[in-house]
């Protein structure tokens, strides 16, 4: 009856291979100490975000734990006196910044267990080893001879595929390599589709994809069994790593690189692309093509990890394709990656770019412009048909005997459901990709913001300077002015007052009705008078400033009025 029937909501699952942007916001001083607040935002969602507060002895500790890497980062140094000093923390704010940005710009690093819990300890500080190994033990718990020797640890990138070393009591000898991953973010099929497609992989054959010895599956993952290759992978070879060495320390800083011959790469660029079209033509999802997916051996190369697709995982390059609107399918994006591992191939490094434009001269330069330049992420990439009809490619031989089969069964009813899950895969791609170009259109149109508004700021700086710069100028010509007009007047009053001394305004005229005009009014001295010298702190008079006294007093005392002559008024 549907009300004993029980519904299982579907576990959010996180991509790990989204962007992590961390920013440290501010400081604060707590017991003693300083706490640095990290803003953490996990691309292109930008509603995503949280804050984690961190010590400098928190850097630390992951300093060393990185160190295995052999990369140079350079975390600012210690101070025993004055790192409480508000100049040396900010100081030491913007060397954190500096030293984060290096961590998660770098692949190898950014996809590191240390660096993910460090910025992100919700989801990265669970015990994956031992639920692992636990998952392990009870898939393997119906299959009679098969036995768990011990965990390979950090021998691969991804932080929820974990690697043992198992050995089966028919065949003690032989040393084999089990892997445990769980589903991911892509898992669109049912479990009971997943254990259909699982246990056929087991009786899957093609010349340039890896045999699989034990495919089981649970409602939390799968585990995958293969043959262990004592020489590694690709890109062990081209690193000149040794396979068992944890992941950090064998592609962190390798110390030699070393690319392949032109006729290694001719023949073995066709063979992947043979194993490409085989899945294709199958519909079977792949996606997962990189150097560390594979193996040679005798002059073959043998595809790992096909599974992945099915078990939902992110692809290694997803977040270089992730920015390309053209790279939408999943051919499209083995082609893509089919351009990295041809450049590592030819140069025996790594591309830890998403396009390059300047290629050095080399028999594989038109195939790589045509698959990881500029212009070709932006208006297409090859079909897998179209790469097979290079002459680089086409000219190798492949030495396929008769007993080099191609065979993968799928029942029908599974492959309508494939189909559907092959849809939404890429749906999800076309989405988070609409998400990318958004976020560059917002990032974009802030700076333009910022930038109008820095330009802004400018300019009225400017406006103010010319502003101040006239007022001063007209200041100094106000001054030059008054200073010239004070000196001129200075000399009328002078004058002035000189020619009215001596002389008298006449009194109204008696018996007149009409007054007489008023007086006019006395100049004013065109300067302060002077204080006499002093002489033994005794003030001694002007003697030509006493003269002038005397001569007007005795002007006024000798005024005669009867002297005066009467006029008459009409």
């Amino acid at each position: 009856m549907a009300i004993f029937e029980r519904q299982t909501a579907k576990k959010v699952v996180i991509d790990d291979t989204e962007p992590i942007k961390c920013t440290i916001e501010n400081w604060r001083n707590v017991s003693g100490h300083t706490e640095f607040t990290i803003k953490v935002q996990r691309e292109p969602f930008s509603e995503e975000t949280w804050r984690v507060d961190k010590r400098y002895n928190d850097f630390c500790k992951l300093h060393n734990v990185l160190q295995t890497s052999g990369m140079p980062l350079d975390l600012p140094p210690k101070k025993l006196f004055g790192n409480m000093e508000p100049q040396f923390i900010s100081e030491r704010q913007q060397g954190l910044q500096r030293y984060l940005d290096s961590i998660f710009m770098n692949p190898i690093l950014a996809s590191s267990l240390p660096a993910r819990s460090f910025v992100d300890p919700a989801n990265y500080c669970q015990p994956f080893g031992e639920l692992a190994l636990q998952h392990v033990s009870l898939a393997l718990r119906a299959e009679v001879g098969w036995e768990v020797v011990g965990p390979l640890a950090d021998i691969g990138w991804r932080l929820r595929k974990h690697y043992y070393q198992l050995k089966q009591k028919s065949m003690p000898k032989e040393e084999y390599l089990g892997s445990w991953t769980d589903y991911g973010p892509d898992k669109y099929l049912d479990d009971k589709d997943i254990h259909a497609i699982i246990r056929g992989l087991k009786h899957m054959q093609h010349p340039f994809i890896h045999s699989v010895e034990l495919c089981l599956s649970t409602d939390i993952g799968a585990l995958v069994v293969r043959t262990f290759n004592k020489n590694g992978t690709l890109r062990d070879l081209l690193c000149g790593a040794k396979p068992r060495q944890s992941f950090l320390k064998k592609y962190g800083n390798p110390k030699g690189h070393k690319p392949l011959t032109v006729a290694e790469i001719s023949l073995f660029g066709r063979q992947i692309l043979e194993a490409l079209k085989f899945l294709h033509d199958k519909g079977f999802p792949y996606g997962h093509l990189h150097t560390g997916n594979i193996i040679i051996e005798e002059d073959r190369i043998k595809l790992l990890d096909i599974e992945n697709g099915i078990l939902g995982v992110p692809s290694f390059y997803r977040p270089y394709f992730m920015q390309h609107r053209k790279i939408n399918n999943l051919q499209t994006v083995d082609v893509y990656c089919f351009g990295h591992v041809l450049y590592e191939m030819t140069f025996g490094t790594p591309l830890h770019e998403s396009v390059v434009d300047c290629i050095p001269d080399c028999p594989s330069k038109s195939v790589l412009e045509k698959i990881l330049s500029s212009e070709a992420c932006r208006n297409g990439l090859p079909a897998i048909v179209d790469l097979l009809k290079e002459p680089f490619f086409s000219s190798a031989r492949l030495n396929i005997s008769a007993g080099d089969k191609a065979h993968l069964k799928i029942l029908s009813a599974v492959k309508e459901n494939l189909k559907i899950a092959v849809a939404k895969i890429e749906e999800r791609l076309r989405e988070e990709q609409k998400m990318v170009r958004n976020q560059k259109r917002l990032v974009k149109v802030q700076e333009m913001m910022s930038s109008e508004e820095e330009k802004k700021k400018q300019r009225q700086k400017l406006k103010q300077e010319r502003h101040i710069a006239k007022e001063q100028q007209k200041q100094v010509k106000a001054n030059e002015k008054l200073n010239a007009n004070g000196e001129d007047r200075s000399d009328s009053v002078i004058s002035s007052t000189g020619t009215s001394v001596g002389t008298v305004t006449p009194p109204s005229i008696s018996g007149s009705n009409v007054p007489s005009p008023p007086p006019p009014p006395p100049a004013l001295p065109a300067f302060v008078p002077q204080p006499p010298p002093l002489l033994n702190g005794i003030e001694t008079p002007d003697k030509e400033l006493t003269e002038d006294r005397s001569a007007l007093l005795g002007a006024i005392c000798n005024f005669n009025k009867s002297a005066l002559r009467k006029t008459k008024v009409s």
